[in-house]
């Protein structure tokens, strides 16, 4: 895949990815600073970028049916800090690229709990600022155009899980369980992993884009991994059996022949 913000499909369509980027911060100047410091990296092209300013936490909740691709967000503000609003829109299932800026030398261990991804210290200096925003950019271009997930190991290990390391995943209480194969079926053999995701807000990564299916209340499928059907049951890869539920029957084969018929 090239560097650039655009790939040509097999078909050879153009496809463009547009890069939804949140700044939340109390200091507009401060906002404006961060927008030309993302610019000179140049890393994506500018016209593929959508800045969205917010001045508050609470500003930037009410936003909570936008998904964004980064967020930055600014970890002493208000009465509703960047840690808080990260959490917030955490818990409602959101997957964003998150940094955190602080002007704060050591960041508070609740912080981490949020899962962000880097620290930007506001008293970095040009430079660093825009070497430490480089890796920030590139990490989020990586995720828009190969979608994974964070998992866990039983050993604590953190892996990033590619779609094409899947075969379904399944729910269990709040969590999920990656069911795996492969070289990461092999790394870590016997064991499936665990995402602090619900189901539901897996499958807006994991999506019919990248080969899944809710075949079941319980479970996602990668169609990929599927080699028969029979009566109310698929057949995967690994010997294994999931039924699909009556109620998704018709939607799960409508999905699956669409599958078949663009890959063949």
């Amino acid at each position: 895949m090239p560097e650039g913000t655009t790939i040509t499909d097999c078909e050879g369509s153009i496809l463009v990815y547009m890069y939804k980027i949140a700044i939340c911060e109390d200091d507009k100047d401060y906002i404006e600073y961060i927008k030309q410091i993302i610019l000179k990296t140049d890393i994506v092209e500018e016209d593929t970028l959508l800045f969205y300013d917010f001045y508050s936490g609470e500003q930037f909740c009410l936003c909570a049916n936008m998904d964004f691709d980064l967020v930055i967000l600014d970890m002493q503000m208000g009465d509703m800090d960047g840690y808080e609003a990260a959490m917030k829109m955490r818990n409602m299932g959101h997957n964003f690229l998150l940094v955190f800026c602080s002007g704060v030398v050591q960041p508070f261990p609740l912080s981490y709990k949020a899962n962000p991804f880097r620290y930007l210290l506001k008293e970095f200096s040009e430079e660093e600022m825009i070497s430490e925003m480089a890796e920030v950019i590139q990490e989020m271009k990586a995720k828009k155009q190969n979608p994974f997930i964070i998992c866990q190991s039983k050993s604590k290990d953190k892996i990033r899980v590619y779609p094409e390391s899947v075969t379904y995943i399944s729910k269990y209480k709040e969590y999920s369980i990656i069911h795996v194969v492969g070289k990461l079926a092999d790394s870590y053999p016997g064991e499936n992993l665990r995402a602090s995701m619900r189901l539901n807000d897996i499958h807006k990564v994991f999506n019919e884009d990248c080969g899944f299916v809710r075949a079941h209340n319980s479970y996602i499928i990668n169609m990929s991994c599927i080699v028969s059907i029979e009566s109310h049951y698929v057949k995967l890869v690994t010997g294994e059996y999931l039924s699909f539920s009556r109620a998704r029957a018709s939607e799960f084969k409508r999905v699956f022949a669409g599958f078949i018929a663009a890959k063949y």
